[in-house]
């Protein structure tokens, strides 16, 4: 009886605890199935931001600095807000939330839901840059998933437009990067240099990546840091270079109203370039801002080339500047002496063909130093002629000309010096004495960038292979620059034709500066950059003022300061000004600034 009882008993508990353990197995069961099937997405992502989250420290960027130390590009400390819409659980209520805190306006909200919708969901939105803390400290209290602050750095540009084809820009990089930069490129807002000095030396500049290890729970939420995982970046390293700010400043302002064009300074005994600027410009401060591509295409579009640094990647005939070259060819040839003249009536017959002088009544009969004070044509033809086009083309090899002389900057172009060799190979014809007779006044196929210009200058002036320096890190002989090797007599003949051009009667002499004592000397130039025909002529050739823009002839001027002990070198390119006139007064406006603030004639 008592064991029936017993027995009953037992299989009654058992039952219940069948029954229960079936019940909880089957409640076990369809939470599985709810957390597999149909939350799987959810738990998933949890999931995933379980455990750890590597952050991506970028490093301050090394500034570029200019002489005495002047920021030209630096790092400014900010706050960036940013969302990760896949990592947000109600997007919605996220935005809501931003807009509330950070006192966004609707277009600012419109904008973050563009960006959103453009890009995949693991790409972050920018929300606001330069947030004040006490935005942040709201912010961060909500714990809001999906939603990213981070410290960092936002590049600015002291010189604006003045310096940007040097200094260049930085942007998103493309999809291959260096493999230094592999782990920098994980962040969002890693940038590289696209343009100018921002390019050339991004390596050192941009330093390395720190990276911190992040503990984040199973609802995403940051809960620590793993010391023990922790690598600290470095900072990039800054870029010295031999700008001087107010001088930059001084030959953009007097450049820019020119439409287009560019302009170097350079010390004429180290080859130091103080000034290397290009206009139109752009703004790199502005590349950050909601609209930055509309304004890059409009940029890009723009047939004035903003981007372009023309003083390498601009090529020119030198037109009349060249004369510099063919006169010291001459004389160290011995193709002329200084006071042999040439007469010129306005107009030669050689061969089949007439040559034309600019000063088509003539500037009757010249020497050497007259026909560089009055830039004489008819007398550059002849002289050309007689000194032939092989010892042309050594001169200006010597002088800088046809050759890349900086190295430091992207798209440097070496331009055309032509000889005999030359034109066969490229032109597929055999040289004719008309092409020696129009190089001669720097036209036909000679071409030359502002700092080959500047560089031949710095040259005649001083007589010694100077070789251009834009950064710190540019070859510096320890004893200046070795001797050119020129008659230092004909060297003078040659600077004392240039004095006379800024004095009256010369080209320029309405560019003639007078700073306590210390005067300018240079040359003009006017490029032709379409042809004359003989029916044109003969019934009258159209003026500057008749032609479209793009059709007039370019303006140049090369000078040097002061001229009794030549320190500083200026060349400037005018784009379709019509006349050397314009070139010329922007390279006065620069060397009275510079004179007057040098201790030297002060």
């Amino acid at each position: 009886m008592i064991d029936r009882e017993v027995g009953a008993t037992f299989d009654r508990r058992s039952a219940l605890l069948l029954g229960g353990a079936a019940a909880l197995t089957l409640v076990l069961v369809a939470r599985m199935l709810q957390m597999q099937l149909f939350q799987h997405g959810k738990y998933k992502k949890l999931s995933e931001r379980n455990s750890y989250r590597t952050q991506i420290n970028l490093p301050e960027r090394g500034k570029i600095l200019g002489s005495g130390n002047t920021p030209m590009a630096k790092d400014t400390p900010i706050y960036r807000v940013y969302i990760i819409p896949d990592e947000a659980d109600d997007l919605t209520g996220l935005l809501a939330a931003v807009k509330r805190e950070l006192n966004l306006k609707p277009s600012d909200i419109d904008r973050i839901h563009k960006r959103i919708q453009k890009q995949r969901g693991f790409q972050p939105a920018l929300v606001k840059e330069n947030t004040n803390w006490e935005q942040l400290a709201g912010l961060q209290t909500m714990n809001l998933n999906g939603l990213h602050i981070e410290r960092g750095f936002s590049r600015r540009y002291p010189l604006g437009p003045a310096g940007a084809q040097a200094i260049g820009y930085l942007g998103v990089p493309g999809a291959i990067v260096r493999p230094d930069q592999e782990d920098a490129a994980r962040s969002p807002f890693f940038m590289t240099g696209q343009a100018g000095l921002e390019k050339a030396f991004d390596a050192p500049l941009s330093g390395t990546v720190g990276k911190t290890a992040l503990i984040v729970d199973a609802m995403g939420r940051v809960t620590g840091k793993d010391q023990s995982l922790e690598i600290r970046g470095t900072d990039g390293k800054n870029l010295q270079t031999t700008l001087s700010e107010p001088i930059v400043r001084k030959l953009y302002d007097l450049l820019e109203p020119n439409k287009s064009g560019c302009g170097i300074v350079m010390a004429a005994q180290t080859g130091e370039i103080l000034a290397m600027v290009s206009a139109p410009s752009y703004d790199a401060n502005n590349f950050k801002s909601d609209d930055s591509a509309e304004m890059m295409q409009d940029l890009l579009k723009n047939p004035l080339k903003p981007f372009m640094n023309k003083t390498l990647e601009g090529l020119y005939p030198p037109g009349s500047t060249f004369k510099v070259v063919v006169a010291l060819a001459a004389l160290e040839s011995g193709a002329i002496t200084p006071t042999e003249k040439i007469h010129c009536t306005g107009e030669w017959e050689y061969g089949n063909h007439l040559y034309h002088c600019w000063e088509k009544h003539g500037h009757g009969w010249m020497d050497m130093v007259g026909a560089l004070q009055h830039s004489c044509d008819i007398y550059f033809y002849q002289v050309a002629l007689r000194t032939g086009i092989e010892a042309i083309n050594n001169m200006a090899a010597r002088l800088g000309l046809g050759q890349v002389l900086l190295s430091t900057l992207p798209r440097e172009m070496a331009g055309i010096v032509p000889d005999k060799t030359w034109k066969e190979k490229n032109i597929g014809q055999r040289w004719q004495h008309g092409d020696t007779i129009i190089s001669g006044i720097g036209q036909g196929f000679v071409l030359a960038n502002c700092l080959q210009l500047a560089t031949m200058l710095a040259r005649v002036s001083t007589n010694s292979v100077v070789m251009p320096r834009l950064v710190t890190t540019d070859p510096k002989p320890e004893v200046g620059f070795g001797s050119l090797g020129l008659q230092q007599k004909n060297i003078d003949i040659v600077l004392k034709g240039l004095e006379k051009v800024l004095q009256e009667g010369g080209t320029a002499a309405g560019a003639a500066i007078n700073i306590r004592g210390s005067r300018m000397g240079g040359k003009t130039g006017t490029s032709q950059v379409r042809s004359i025909s003989k029916k044109e002529r003969d019934i009258g050739v159209r003026t500057n003022e008749q032609l479209p823009w793009d059709l007039r002839n370019h303006g140049l001027f090369v000078g040097y300061a002061p001229t009794d002990r030549p320190k500083y070198i200026v060349s400037v390119v005018t784009e379709h000004s019509g006349s050397s006139g314009p070139a010329a007064r922007v390279a006065a406006g620069v060397m009275k600034q510079i004179l007057l603030n040098d201790k030297m004639t002060q």
